[in-house]
C-alpha cells in the first residue's frame, strides 16, 4: 500500500511521522527508510538532516544558502544523499512492514533525489506499506506518478492517521 503523508510546507509532517515510526516500533513492526528533519539555528530554518530509520545514522541532507540551490534555497550535500540512498536500498528495507520517505517533493518529481529509490520499492512491491511525505501542494503531481498504484491520502496532523497506517499493516501482515 502506498501511503501519502501530507500536510502544508512546515506543517509538522516530519513530526508525526517520527511519531508513527515510534508506534509501529512498539507494536512489533520494522520500520525502515528514512526521514529529514529540520535544522534551525537561532529560530531559522537552515536545513535538513537525512536520518536513516534502520541505522540511526544521520548526517546534514541541505543547507541553505543566500543564492539559488537545487530546491530553492537549499543545496543537498552529497554526503546525506548517499545515506539517503543507503536507508531505501533493497538491502536496508528488505523484511521491513513499512518504509519511510521523507520528503517526496519537487527534487523526487524531476527525477532526482529519492526518485530511482522509490520507484524501485512501488514497481517492485518490496514493502507491505509505503509511506511518502508530500507536501499538499503536490500531491496531485505524486498521484500522477504512481497513478496505477493504489494509495491512500493521509493528513500528517490528524492523529488517526497513524492508526490507519498501522490497521493496514496489520492486516498485511502475515504474523
Amino acid at each position: 500500500m502506498l501511503f501519502l503523508w501530507t500536510g502544508p510546507k512546515h506543517g509538522g509532517k516530519t513530526t508525526a511521522a517520527a511519531k508513527l515510526v515510534q508506534t509501529a516500533r512498539q507494536r512489533g513492526f520494522r520500520v525502515a527508510g528514512l526521514l529529514a528533519p529540520s535544522l534551525h539555528r537561532d529560530g531559522l530554518l537552515v536545513g535538513f538532516e537525512a536520518l536513516d530509520l534502520q541505522s540511526g545514522m544521520r548526517t546534514p541532507l541541505a543547507m541553505r544558502r543566500n543564492e539559488p540551490g537545487d530546491v530553492g534555497q537549499f543545496h543537498f550535500l552529497e554526503e546525506g544523499l548517499k545515506l539517503g540512498r543507503q536507508a531505501l536500498s533493497p538491502a536496508a528495507t528488505g523484511g521491513a512492514d513499512l518504509v519511510i520517505v521523507d520528503e517526496f517533493g519537487l527534487l523526487e518529481l524531476a527525477s532526482g533525489g529519492w526518485r530511482s529509490a522509490v520507484d524501485f520499492l512501488v514497481r517492485a512491491q518490496a514493502v507491505p506499506g509505503l509511506l511518502l511525505v508530500v507536501r499538499r501542494a503536490l500531491v496531485e503531481t505524486v498521484r500522477d506518478v504512481y497513478a496505477d498504484v493504489p494509495s491512500r491520502l493521509l493528513d500528517a496532523a490528524a492523529p488517526e492517521s497513524a492508526e490507519e497506517v498501522l490497521r493496514s499493516l496489520r492486516k498485511d501482515d502475515p504474523a
